[in-house]
């Protein structure tokens, strides 16, 4: 006898022996046994999937001479003669090789007859996306309403290049590809019915391979028997593929989870004295990182002891930036001219753009932390009068981010103005909360002189300092907003002068000899609101009313069109009424409405509700008015121009026309 190969030894010949369309099965198993049956079935999905076995499956449990059912006997002669491909009702027909209508009317042209030996006459056609739009049309009739002895199974890997009226007359059914751990499942349970020595890692890299095919799985394991020598190894099944050995991807992503760009190109060129390939290993390297993060993610229970250790070397953001780069660089080995250079250049992005950074020592910067206030040496003495220094940060802290320190432009700054930093705030704004909280305008920036010096340091050192958190007058934190101007600074009105501060002992005299200065008094933070709108006088005034109304409103894109296009028609308290135009239905949506009604709800300090409703003529709405407007200004202009003596005398005598487009009147 000779040899058959796995594919069609292992075909499977009933619903219960199908791997991985578990939907398609139950779906024709419940169809079948209760005698609830359609007249067309449409099989889509990708290569080696099952699509024509289960056409054949389904085409037993029809002509099983035990009855329709979903469990066909497998033993009558009709079930033999249809899993050998020789019975006389199952016709299968390749649309690939049988285009032409003349073929599809020859094909239909039996349709009328009676079943020579089954119960029906199966109707197998294969790629039925490759027929011809004739044959199509020429297909559409039958397929619709054909005998009830004939039943149609359409097979397709591409059901896009289908017209749609094929479509709706099929019970449609997407086959699913196959995950690679599955595929590797069934294969494990085939060679241990063949007797087949094999490793796991191997049948695992045959199902990344089949790419969802279990055809294509079965075709591959053939081959690496024959390769292997009846042993199915992962060094050989991989040297079958021209995979990369996993040993080499480990290799490389020790040497990327040092950090050192020398050694993760020499770890490259160990791999490359074996010459794989360039796309293949950096889809090796893509893999791994995959199963990093997961290992990382979900813990290694279950995973390989090498990556469960490799997982610890690496951050999770480490593990991320590696994969969006290892992909991105799978696009660079395709299009430039020398793959080897291009993967050196994927995995050096690997290293540089790190998140540990490209800094000596290889560590990142720690986040930005709360700046914390400068504590004075305690046994120390300072001069009175000049600010206290700042106590230098650690080593290890970063430097207080640049725009979180004030500053003063350059060409407005004095020359001896030191940088300001979190530790020395108090020493360059002083004590007085106003000269502190509170910056002078732009335009009349103070002199270095009027800022009051610090406090002199006390006589006795020796006292312990005031703890910042017991100052009710220290600088808010630098990342908090400054509480507002008349809650800090309740006894300050607006209106009050800008003056220099003054020491404490000087405020009385001061106070009495401060006159407030007409042109210093700072403009006033918020404008006077616009008077409310009257309340339209009658029905007639209620269009210009709304119209005014919606020119107040802060509303923008569609939300505007709507209002614009909408007229007021009653109020009802809180429940306002709009109408619109029949044509302006395409404006109105629950989002936008609402977005209305609020706005008109902040307006007016109540809540206000929406109705909408529709007419042929919506009147007086505000775009209506700007046109009529519009028309009656240009109509004006129009006259305006007849009326001009020069232009009256060129229509006159030269028989000039006036052109009409050309007319704009003037903006208001």
């Amino acid at each position: 006898m000779s040899y058959q190969v796995l594919a069609r030894k292992y075909r499977p010949r009933a619903f219960n022996e199908l791997v991985g369309q578990e939907h398609v099965s139950r779906a024709l198993t419940h169809a079948l046994d209760q005698d609830r049956l359609h007249h067309a079935y449409l099989f889509t999905g990708t290569r080696g999937v099952g699509k024509t076995t289960i056409a054949r499956i389904l085409s037993r449990c029809l002509n099983c001479e035990e009855g329709v059912s979903s469990q066909p006997c497998g033993v009558c002669p009709t079930c033999k003669e249809i899993g050998e491909g020789r019975f006389v009702d199952l016709i299968e027909v390749d649309a690939a090789s049988r285009t032409k209508v003349e073929d599809t009317r020859e094909l239909l042209e039996n349709v009328q007859y009676a079943p020579t030996r089954g119960r029906y006459k199966v109707y197998l056609i294969d790629e039925v996306h490759m027929l011809s739009a004739h044959s199509f049309n020429a297909l559409l009739k039958t397929l619709e309403e054909p005998p009830p002895h004939v039943k149609f199974l359409l097979a397709t890997t591409d059901p896009q290049k289908m017209p749609v009226t094929i479509l709706s007359r099929c019970l449609q059914f997407s086959l699913k590809a196959l995950p690679a751990e599955q595929i590797a499942g069934h294969l494990k349970t085939l060679l241990e019915r063949e007797m087949i020595r094999f490793e796991e890692p191997a049948l695992l890299a045959l199902g990344r391979a089949a790419q969802g095919s279990m055809r294509d799985a079965l075709s591959l394991t053939d081959q690496a028997i024959a390769f292997g020598g009846e042993q199915l190894s992962e060094q050989a099944v991989s040297a079958m593929l021209g995979t990369v050995d996993r040993g080499h991807v480990r290799t490389l992503l020790e040497a990327l989870a040092g950090g050192e760009a020398a050694a993760v190109l020499q770890a490259l060129a160990g791999i490359a004295e074996h010459a794989p390939d360039e796309l293949a290993l950096l889809d090796e390297v893509v893999a791994a990182l995959h199963e990093l993060a997961v290992i990382q993610a979900l813990g290694g229970d279950g995973a390989d002891a090498d990556m469960v250790a490799l997982a610890g070397r690496f951050q999770a953001e480490q593990i991320q930036l590696y994969y969006d780069v290892a992909l991105r660089g799978r696009r660079d080995v395709q299009e430039a001219p020398d793959a080897r250079a291009a993967l050196e250049m994927s995995l050096l992005r690997m290293v540089l753009f790190s998140p540990r950074g490209v800094l000596p020592g290889g560590e990142a910067r720690g986040p930005a932390k709360k700046p914390e206030p400068a504590a004075a040496a305690g046994g120390g003495s300072s001069t009175a009068g000049a600010p206290a220094p700042s106590a230098a940060p650690p080593a290890h802290s970063n430097p207080a981010p640049a725009n979180l320190v004030p500053s003063t432009p350059p060409e407005r700054a004095p020359a001896d103005r030191p940088t300001a930093t979190p530790g020395d705030l108090r020493a360059l704004l002083g004590d007085d909360k106003a000269a502190r909280r509170k910056p002078a305008p732009a335009e009349s920036p103070a002199p270095a002189q009027t800022r009051a010096p610090a406090d002199p340091a006390p006589a006795d050192q020796g006292a312990a300092p005031v703890p910042p958190a017991a100052r009710d007058d220290d600088p808010p934190p630098w990342n908090e907003e400054p509480p507002p101007w008349d809650e800090a600074h309740p006894a300050m009105a607006d209106d009050a002068p800008v003056a220099a501060p003054a020491p404490a002992r000087e405020a009385p005299a001061a106070a009495a000899r401060a006159e407030p200065a007409p042109d210093r008094t700072p403009a006033p933070r918020q404008e006077a609101a616009p008077l409310p709108l009257a309340e339209p006088g009658s029905d007639q005034e209620v269009g210009a009313w709304w119209a005014a109304l919606v020119e107040r409103l802060p509303l923008d894109g569609t939300v505007r069109n709507l209002a614009r296009n909408a007229v007021l028609t009653a109020r009802d308290q809180d429940q306002w009424t709009l109408r619109l135009a029949t044509g302006h239905q395409v404006l109105v949506s629950q989002e936008r409405t609402q977005e209305l009604a609020g706005a008109l709800s902040d307006y007016f300090q109540r809540r206000i509700r929406l109705n909408l409703e529709f007419e042929a003529d919506a009147g007086d709405t505000p775009e209506a008015l700007d046109q009529a407007r519009r028309a009656e200004r240009l109509a004006e202009a129009r006259q305006a121009l007849l009326d001009d003596d020069t232009v009256r005398t060129l229509i006159d005598q030269f028989n000039a026309r006036l052109d009409e487009n050309s007319i704009r009147p003037r903006e208001l």
